[in-house]
């Protein structure tokens, strides 16, 4: 399910009747929410949600819920203006249905270039050597010899893989070298086993980067890549053509748009004078 909430800091008539104005960002949103599939929640004690503390600007509505309309939280939601302090933005609760689902935290790894890596690789090889591929001449022989790769990649996998649990604290840069370390000072105490353990997490680092910066150089040879400044930006999601301030939405906007552009300069006058300083 999706939902979509927060402040999106957009002034318009369509959430707020006393501001007299659209704006061309709400057109934005709006399309982006109808490929979602969300819609406008309204709540059931409307105000603003956001007050100001001068003389010189107005109360305004610019935090919004949009909801899939079929849900049980859709217009459902409630506004505590009477909570806000200090904040100038009122807070808001919603209550949504979720559907129940089981979510598995664990998966099953054979960890780069460790021990059982090795080990799937070499049963592997054995057991793939050992399969008659020399004799097939019919499909069903096929198909028997490319059920043999696929039990003997299944045997190799379930011999070597090992179990994992998705936590927040699983990393790509932590190796068998970290959790013997970790496992050792847990079991003394010791302040000679923690330096170890914190020398074991700094070079498996260094090398888990030295290896993505080799990764980098040789494969696809964009050393850039590493510098996040220069990397490629994404578009935006929704980006609208405008023409003199004004969104083309349809087939002649885009068209005037274009033939004027192109255009512009027809029928103005050029100073050729400069022609003459040419030999």
């Amino acid at each position: 399910m999706i939902i979509m909430i927060g402040d999106f800091n957009i002034r318009d008539s369509d959430w707020n009747p006393n501001f007299q104005h659209h704006s061309t960002h709400t057109e934005d949103l709006l399309t982006i929410t109808d490929s979602l599939g969300l819609e406008l929640s309204s709540p059931l004690n409307p105000g603003p949600t956001r007050y100001v503390d001068n003389t010189w600007d107005s109360n305004s509505i610019i935090d919004s819920v949009f909801l899939p309309p079929d849900n049980k939280g859709f217009s459902q939601h409630m506004l505590y203006s009477d909570i806000r302090k200090p904040s100038n933005h009122v807070p808001l609760t919603i209550e949504v249905d979720i559907a129940e689902t089981n979510t598995d935290l664990s998966f099953r790894l054979i960890s780069k270039d460790s021990e059982e890596e090795e080990k799937f690789i070499e049963l592997l090889i054995s057991g793939f050597s050992n399969i008659n591929s020399s004799t097939i001449t019919t499909k069903k022989e096929l198909e028997g010899v490319v059920q043999q790769m696929a039990n003997t990649f299944e045997r190799s996998w379930d011999n070597h893989a090992k179990l994992k649990y998705i936590t927040k604290h699983l990393k790509e840069r932590w190796n068998q070298d970290c959790t013997t370390s970790l496992n050792k000072y847990q079991a003394s105490g010791d302040l000679q086993h923690w330096k170890e353990f914190k020398t074991a997490i700094w070079a498996t680092k260094k090398k888990f980067f030295d290896d993505k910066i080799y990764e980098i150089v040789t494969s696809n040879k964009r050393p850039w890549d590493l510098m996040n400044w220069v990397q490629k930006k994404s578009m935006l999601a929704i980006k609208s053509i405008s023409y003199e301030n004004n969104p083309c939405n349809t087939l002649p906007d885009l068209w005037h748009a274009l033939h004027n552009f192109y255009n512009s300069a027809k029928n103005r006058p050029v100073d050729t004078r400069f022609l003459n300083e040419i030999p």
